[in-house]
């Protein structure tokens, strides 16, 4: 491995460790536990982070795609209207089933991400890992308590992992990140402090 390659290995690892449908999944799955529903938490894990990937990733062995990341912006269109039909998808079957509205808004938040974003790509490649975890933090941080902003600390190390690596420009990066600042904010919860969940039982929450 040459020089170069080596110096960027971190933010390669960085990269995947904090991939879009990686932080989708971990957050789905542990936004479900703590609102006690773990079998949504899992579903909505599968509709807006494993279900989306597996097809980019079919779509990568098909050479479809340049890569599971999508680096190429001509290719995001396409893949973010597929990915679009899966949230919805993911939203309107949780409304007929009675998920937990702790779920339905992080459902809701990462569709109204998904059309500001797809909106903005057509003129820029914004960064879908910044805009996700800035997102998924926002909705903990709506859903759950103020502590998850502690989270958005991960967000610059993110953003340089994807510039490092020649994948996004600091523009980008900033733009992913505002996108989903906004989305998450404003899609997940509705008052700016929530008491923790875990302290509230289940039947004197509002379904």
């Amino acid at each position: 491995m040459d020089g170069p390659a080596r110096g960027a290995l971190p933010a390669v690892v960085l990269t995947e460790i904090c991939a879009p449908w990686v932080v989708l999944t971990v957050g789905s799955v542990h936004l479900g536990r703590r609102v006690g529903s773990t079998a949504w938490g899992a579903a909505t894990a599968a509709g807006l982070g494993v279900l989306p990937q597996s097809a980019i990733a079919w779509r990568v062995r098909r050479r479809a795609l340049s890569d599971h990341h999508v680096t190429r912006r001509e290719d995001r269109p396409l893949v973010i209207a597929g990915i679009a039909v899966s949230v919805a998808t993911l939203l309107a079957a949780q409304h007929r089933r009675g998920a937990p509205d702790e779920l339905r808004r992080m459902t809701r938040a990462a569709l109204i991400a998904l059309g500001v974003a797809g909106a903005a790509t057509l003129r820029v490649k914004v960064s879908f890992h910044t805009a996700v975890l800035s997102g998924v933090v926002a909705v903990l941080a709506r859903e759950l308590s103020p502590r998850y902003w502690r989270l958005l600390t991960l967000v610059p190390p993110v953003a340089w992992a994807r510039v490092r690596i020649s994948h996004h420009t600091p523009l980008e990066t900033a733009a992913g990140a505002a996108i989903g600042l906004a989305c998450g904010y404003l899609g997940g919860g509705r008052r700016g402090t929530r008491v923790e969940a875990s302290t509230v039982p289940v039947s004197a929450r509002t379904p």
